[in-house]
């Protein structure tokens, strides 16, 4: 689907998302997450073992939802990894970098995330819902 340029420059705010996903006994996962934008797809980055990664490794559905105050955008679509390893953690750095600044994101990167096996998913948006923006 492709995102118009309202959506799209709201969603190059750095806002906090919650990303719904499905756990196996058909009840949702919501977790507060950093994304970004790629072209007129949301990116999300996580740790492989959480269960956010577990649940779309399962089933790929997921929602995204970015709000602030009175005005929301919420993406339906379907996951896909489109990194791991060295590429994953530069997503991870650059979210950082997007939602705390470069010294921060220098830090964590090198203290906790290079330990850690990243992966970064794209959502193929398919459903955009959206108020007042």
């Amino acid at each position: 689907m492709k995102l118009d340029a309202t959506v799209r420059a709201f969603l190059d705010e750095p806002r906090f998302a919650v990303l719904g996903t499905l756990n196996e006994d058909g009840s949702t996962h919501l977790t507060v997450i950093w994304y970004d934008r790629r072209d007129d797809e949301p990116i999300v980055n996580t740790t492989a073992p959480r269960k956010k990664a577990a649940n779309i490794g399962r089933d790929p559905r997921v929602s995204l939802l970015v709000g602030e105050s009175d005005r929301y955008v919420r993406l339906d679509g379907t996951a896909r990894i489109i990194a791991t390893g060295d590429a994953a953690l530069r997503d991870i750095h650059d979210l950082a970098v997007r939602y705390d600044g470069e010294t921060a994101a220098e830090k964590q990167t090198r203290e906790v995330w290079s330990k850690q096996e990243r992966v970064t998913y794209a959502i193929a948006v398919r459903r955009l819902y959206r108020y007042e923006v």
